[in-house]
């Protein structure tokens, strides 16, 4: 089984830049690391902020849209906001939280499974992918836990599908091992990508914003301003995440085992900040 990465930068920053053209300012955001110093993260972020803002200017495509998973064939650099240390491994790091390009939070597990699989189509799909249906999805992953006792998962429920939770054992996120049943059990091949590039697994914990829109005054509106910018034409709506939860258990399935301390962790963590067991409605 595969270790994290040895070196991972340490610095990490965020930065905004504008650029001014036809009477017009657009407004792009850039996260970046540096394993020197924290200024330097933060002008590399600025540096890219503004690259970015100037082709915005010029018309030129963003290279993710919205809700998609950014850079599928490159590492993702995000903000840092927690680490968490494997109880079994002191000294190893087991998981991160980090703030995506659309400000959520995503859990990237070094070699805990998490499995996407879209059930339902959704505009973060790509076009030409087709959305797996769900009882077939489930037939997949109730074969293989026949064929495979040694494996157990949790089963949620997300807005466009299905997350697993792999509870029996751990992966090495590029093993080929991780490959086939990420394969077996349909998962959405930019999800299985992402996570052979960025060498480890990822889950959202937190909701889609422009998802949690419900009607309400905007005045003492306590969310950030740059969160109403994300939907501006809905100005006079807002959202409210804590009515929300990002997945729902469904069931245990499989093996029995008893999770190691690692997975427990990251279970429970999951759980906690997704609300995935308090019924909410999903975004």
């Amino acid at each position: 089984m595969e270790n994290a990465p040895a070196s991972r930068p340490r610095f990490t920053a965020s930065a905004t830049a504008a650029h001014e053209s036809g009477g017009r300012t657009f407004f792009r955001s850039a996260n970046a690391q540096s394993e020197v110093s924290e200024e330097a993260a933060r002008a590399a972020a600025k540096a890219l902020a503004r690259e970015r803002a100037a082709s915005a200017a010029a018309g030129r495509a963003p290279l993710s849209a919205l809700g998609q998973y950014p850079y599928p064939d490159r590492a993702i650099v995000e903000p840092v906001l927690e680490r968490l240390d494997d109880p079994a491994q002191p000294g190893r790091e087991l998981a991160r939280l980090t703030r995506n390009s659309y400000l959520a939070t995503v859990l990237n597990a070094y070699d805990i499974m998490f499995v996407d699989v879209d059930t339902r189509a959704d505009t973060s799909n790509a076009p030409e992918e087709k959305p797996v249906p769900e009882p077939e999805a489930l037939a997949a992953l109730d074969a293989l836990c026949v064929e495979r006792p040694d494996l157990a998962f949790r089963v949620y429920a997300t807005r466009a599908g299905l997350r697993y939770l792999c509870t029996s054992r751990r992966f090495a996120p590029r093993s080929p091992e991780s490959a086939e049943i990420l394969r077996r059990l349909r998962s959405d091949p930019r999800y299985a990508r992402l996570c052979r590039v960025q060498n480890c697994y990822r889950a959202r914990l937190t909701p889609k914003s422009w998802r949690c829109y419900t009607d309400g005054p905007i005045v003492n509106e306590p969310r950030p301003w740059w969160k109403r910018l994300i939907n501006p034409l809905r100005a006079p709506l807002y959202p409210d995440e804590n009515d929300f939860s990002t997945c729902r258990f469904v069931r245990n399935i499989g093996a029995a085992a008893q999770a190691d301390a690692g997975i427990a962790l990251v279970v429970a963590r999951h759980d906690a900040t997704s609300r995935a067991l308090e019924g909410k409605p999903l975004a």
